[in-house]
């Protein structure tokens, strides 16, 4: 009797989650008054980070405000939502989460109450170890684009797609490719996606070798998150955010790889885009980014251009006209595991950098541009694990249009932890981490940091 008392609280509790987020999204976000200092922001997270047979997959929650933020984490797979989790994010501090991780639909809720927090993902693999990170989405959308997936021989590609919202969503996703026309599979029109539940969709079994595919998902009823899953026979995971924003500017910040990057633009208007990038870096004068710099890619399409990088650096690609595209960057690792991040598309004062290392065994690191005409302090702070006050503080100044990259031996002091980045003007932050083995060197994976809303009121 007992036993079935609590099997029904836990599916009236899943009922009300379910429920609770159905109306917000149908409601949408209210007119926000005036910021006012100290503040508190609600927000909610949406993770589809995807899993895999004996995969291990974390949420990072990092709080970079002066007060305690309580949070619930609901488990979404093919079957519906799982149980719910709630734990507290002490000030100042951050919480790595567990989550399901068993399957390449598994997906994570994540919904904050009385302040705001941060949220990113970590994904290990086994046989042989490989890391992916990436940040949460912090809404659902209609329309969202990605560009990483590999379908080449040897390589996995799915797309994961999550709706934790009360009302079914009904999507289509159309597949780009180099130098031919986009596939629309018939079976991948008006697809149906329950009330807190997630799928993945096997994207290498619909377009093969394809070295970089971009998906456009359209969502006629309801709101959805996405991101791409990739991974390789012989070790290597990647994953990359899908975007619900199209630009014609991005920033791709890179660091501790092998030195070799594949710049991927994902072009979904039907007009060819003329692209102009530039390669940044900590000394020197921006340089062109190899076969990027100056050429024209055909609408509706993706291309890969091969980049050369040494230490922290950020390829940032434009288009001439000011047309939308959507862009990534996949980096080669030095142990056989590649990174990936979906970049960014502005600048902002704030960041929280989610762990990029799962390991103690980590060469933890950080990327700051400075896309600006003036020098920018940058603050930076740790937060770490745990109870206590804030953590360490250290300055860095990145030159005008020039990058900096964070000091190791303070990263090194917690290897694991979310770092608060402010500068005294615009940045873009990005962590990037070797990890795992004897050397530290066997997992690579970045994720681009998360701008925090300016009425957030920050510890310290």
């Amino acid at each position: 009797m007992r036993s079935f008392g609590r099997g029904v609280f836990a599916i009236a509790l899943a009922v009300l989650v379910i429920a609770g987020a159905g109306a917000a999204e149908r409601l949408g976000p209210s007119e926000p008054a005036p910021p006012m200092r100290g503040t508190a922001v609600s927000s909610v997270w949406l993770c589809p980070h995807g899993g895999g047979t004996g995969w291990k997959a974390s949420v990072v929650l990092a709080n970079p405000g002066p007060t305690p933020v309580d949070v619930r984490l609901t488990a979404l797979g093919a079957d519906g939502p799982g149980p719910s989790t709630t734990l507290t994010v002490p000030a100042g501090r951050e919480v790595v989460q567990p989550v399901a991780s068993d399957a390449t639909s598994d997906a994570t809720y994540v919904e904050a109450f009385g302040g705001w927090v941060a949220a990113g993902w970590l994904l290990s693999g086994t046989d042989p170890t490989a890391l992916a990170a990436e940040p949460c989405a912090p809404a659902g959308a209609r329309t969202l684009w990605v560009v990483d997936s590999n379908t080449a021989q040897g390589q996995h590609a799915q797309l994961v797609v999550m709706n934790p919202f009360a009302v079914e969503a009904v999507f289509s996703v159309a597949l780009f490719r180099p130098r031919l026309p986009p596939v629309r599979s018939a079976d991948w029109t008006d697809l149906t996606l329950a009330p807190g539940s997630s799928m993945s969709l096997n994207v290498a079994a619909k377009l093969l070798g394809q070295p970089v595919v971009g998906a456009e998902v359209d969502v006629s009823r309801g709101r959805v998150a996405a991101s791409s899953l990739g991974w390789s026979a012989d070790g290597g995971i990647r994953s990359v955010l899908a975007t619900a924003t199209t630009s014609a500017m991005w920033f791709l910040p890179v660091a501790l790889g092998a030195g070799r990057s594949t710049l991927q633009v994902f072009v979904p208007g039907s007009a060819g885009v003329q692209l102009n990038t530039q390669l940044l870096s900590a000394g020197g004068t921006p340089i062109g980014a190899g076969t990027a710099a100056d050429t024209q890619q055909p609408g509706e399409s993706t291309a890969g251009y091969e980049v050369i990088s040494t230490g922290a650096s950020s390829i940032d690609v434009a288009s001439a006209d000011g047309a939308p595209i959507v862009a990534a960057l996949r980096a080669a690792g030095r142990g056989g595991d590649a990174a990936a991040t979906g970049g960014a598309t502005a600048s902002a004062l704030a960041w929280v950098v989610t762990p990029t290392a799962a390991s103690r065994s980590a060469h933890p690191g950080l990327v700051l541009v400075n896309p600006g005409d003036a020098p920018v302090q940058v603050t930076l702070r740790l937060l770490a694990q745990g109870q206590g006050p804030p953590g360490p503080v250290t300055t860095v100044t990145v030159a005008a249009g020039r990058t900096a990259a964070a000091p190791a031996a303070f990263l090194a002091k917690a290897p694991g932890a979310s770092v608060l980045v402010t500068a005294d003007g615009d940045v873009v932050a990005l962590g990037t981490s070797t990890s795992g083995g004897k050397r530290g060197l066997t997992d690579y994976a970045s994720a681009i940091g998360i701008a925090v809303p300016p009425e957030v009121r920050l510890s310290g």
